[in-house]
């Protein structure tokens, strides 16, 4: 019983931490497919405004260019949107800084944007000034408006770069949500070969608890019914088979025999050799009475160097002499124990059903008569009763 509840305690506890853990797998996968989807939802926002604030300068660079190019000098009118589209671009300019300070790549190429937009607006700047005081020179403008295109050629290559590096960092977190789908599917399948592996333990943990308890009710019901040193069957058994040999022989009108067999000598042994030896010397003589007796025969020790035989279907006297004769000389061949040979003999009392009893208890009794008479005759010898 202790050995079934030691597996039951171990199968609860092994089957409580597999829980925990497949519980904690599950969750640690299922918040990273969550963080996975969510940095990938972050990710495409905050690309779909970089990449619309880069569109955007685009055009503010535009309007501004448009806005320098129309400008009429003495206007205040004609000044408005030029002035408008500056603002314009130094606010997107700003703007693209700050969503670009998370990646290094795009901090850096943004502060390079910043650089290359002020000169381009110094630039836009410094042809509205050279209108307004109406210089003539026009090999400074000449030059200016081809430093005003390269700087543009210069803005736009930075700005194709940032757009770029948007979509590949958008490209990794898309390939990330797809892990996520495919993390998924393998937690998925994960959890379920966990769950049919953990039902087909738990299984064959429970199919043993059950052998260990029915192991261990036929072990108790064998302890309850047989000797603990010979294993021959108890008291309490052959009771319960004479009972049931009486209502058989009663049923098909038979007779039995019963035998009550006592070692001449053990207590000998005992004092000579030691208790151990006698135990050992006990365990040789059952040993003995089952390899003589037959498949349909039955022996038990009843207590110390006491044997009672139980031979079913015998009516003939002389069968049962020849048997008792058998036993006899069977036990008493010498024994060899604790390397020392011993000698015992066997005095055996017979009585009949229905001759000398009907009951286990006359019948146990008067073979019992029957082994003092053996005994006071000399031993070694088998006596019936009368």
């Amino acid at each position: 019983m202790n050995k079934q509840n030691q597996i039951a305690r171990r199968t609860l506890v092994a089957g409580m931490l597999a829980a925990g853990l497949l519980a904690g797998l599950i969750g640690w996968s299922v918040f990273g497919i969550i963080a996975d989807f969510k940095g990938t939802a972050m990710q495409k926002a905050r690309n779909h405004e970089v990449i619309s604030a880069l569109n955007r300068l685009q055009i503010n660079l535009t309007n501004a260019e448009k806005s320098e190019r129309g400008y009429v000098v003495g206007s205040e009118v004609a000044a408005t949107p030029y002035e408008e589209a500056v603002k314009e671009v130094r606010w997107t300019t700003d703007l693209i800084y700050a969503l670009a300070s998370n990646d290094p790549f795009q901090r850096s190429k943004a502060a390079q944007l910043e650089k290359l937009i002020e000169a381009k607006l110094q630039t836009l700047q410094f042809l509205v000034d050279v209108r307004e005081a109406g210089s003539t020179q026009s090999a400074q403008l000449l030059m200016s408006v081809e430093q005003d295109k390269l700087e543009t050629d210069r803005i736009k290559e930075v700005l194709n770069e940032m757009e770029a590096r948007e979509n590949t960092v958008l490209d990794k977190a898309l390939s990330a949500r797809d892990g996520a789908y495919g993390k998924f599917w393998l937690l998925l399948g994960l959890v379920t070969v966990c769950l049919f592996a953990g039902a087909i333990w738990q299984y064959f943990r429970m199919r043993k608890i059950v052998q260990y308890a029915a192991s261990s009710e036929a072990e108790i019901r064998h302890q309850a019914n047989h000797d603990v040193l010979t294993g021959l069957p108890n008291r309490r058994l052959l009771q319960d088979k004479l009972d049931t040999h009486i209502d058989e022989a009663n049923r098909k009108r038979q007779a039995f025999a019963v035998m009550f067999m006592d070692l001449d000598g053990f207590k000998k042994v005992n004092d000579t050799i030691g208790h151990e030896a006698g135990d050992d010397l006990l365990r040789s003589v059952a040993q003995r009475l089952r390899a003589t007796i037959r498949a349909s025969d039955m022996v038990a020790r009843i207590g110390g160097d006491e044997f009672v035989l139980v031979v079913p279907e015998l009516n003939e006297v002389n069968t049962a002499a020849q048997i008792a004769t058998t036993l006899v000389e069977a036990v008493s061949r010498p024994y060899i124990i604790k390397g020392k040979s011993v000698n015992v003999s066997a005095s055996i009392g017979i009585s009949f059903y229905p001759h000398n009893g009907t009951s286990s208890s006359e019948l146990l009794e008067i073979a019992d008569r029957a082994l003092n008479q053996a005994k006071g005759r000399g031993k070694n010898q088998y006596r019936f009763a009368f």
